[in-house]
């Protein structure tokens, strides 16, 4: 008989009283063991370094595809307007654009959770430069050069000026770490025309100049 042929044969080393049968694996997982010791550093290779997309990217990808899908119908409602910005702040995908986008962009002045760092406080009723949606997005796609705020008009899409806007307008009233404090003038924002409370039939909001808090406007 071959040793190929040999089974249950006991081997020769002992170690605390016990030994062992030479058993060998089959063959076909012997093969496939050296299968995956060939394909592994392929597969590092192909996902890693070269054109393969890894699970993770893909999800990405199609996470960005639904994000972009959900811009372009809020972009159907209309330009740009107060509206059109305060309905993309009721849609989740649209609010989670924006942070992506803010805290790609925006943290390092603003800070994570909007409290202000070399900016302004994004989270209080004080408004260096109108507390409006449409102000928010001006000063977002113009800047403000004075104050060393760039304009993201020309590195950002319209849309995702928007979706940054929708986002900074939903961190008022929220609660920072460590808020800045207040600057600017005190900002009120008024019902839409759609909500049946607005005054006047006018959208948006007033400043309101209070002699004991407000701080004079940039």
């Amino acid at each position: 008989m071959s040793q190929r042929e040999v089974r249950d044969e006991l081997r020769e080393h002992e170690f605390d009283g016990i030994k062992e049968y030479d058993n060998p694996l089959p063959r076909w997982w012997v093969w496939l063991f050296w299968a995956t010791i060939i394909a592994t550093p392929v597969y590092i290779v192909y996902y890693h370094f070269g054109p393969g997309k890894l699970v993770a990217d893909e999800y990405q990808e199609e996470l960005d595809a639904y994000y972009e899908q959900q811009r372009q119908q809020l972009l159907a409602l209309g330009e740009v307007s107060e509206v059109v910005l305060r309905k993309m702040m009721e849609n989740p995908a649209m609010l989670s654009a924006g942070e992506k986008i803010f805290i790609a962009k925006c943290v390092q002045c603003h800070a994570r959770d909007g409290g202000g760092n070399i900016g302004p406080n994004l989270t209080d009723d004080y408004w260096l430069h109108g507390g409006n949606l449409m102000d928010i997005h001006r000063t977002i796609h113009d800047g403000v050069p004075t104050k060393g705020m760039i304009a993201w008009g020309n590195q950002l899409s319209e849309v995702d000026i928007m979706a940054v806007t929708a986002y900074v307008g939903s961190l008022r009233g929220t609660t920072p770490a460590n808020p800045k404090p207040p600057q600017g003038e005190l900002f009120v924002r008024q019902p839409l025309p759609e909500d049946g409370d607005a005054p006047g039939g006018e959208a948006g909001g007033e400043a309101v100049p209070d002699a004991a808090e407000a701080r004079p406007a940039a």
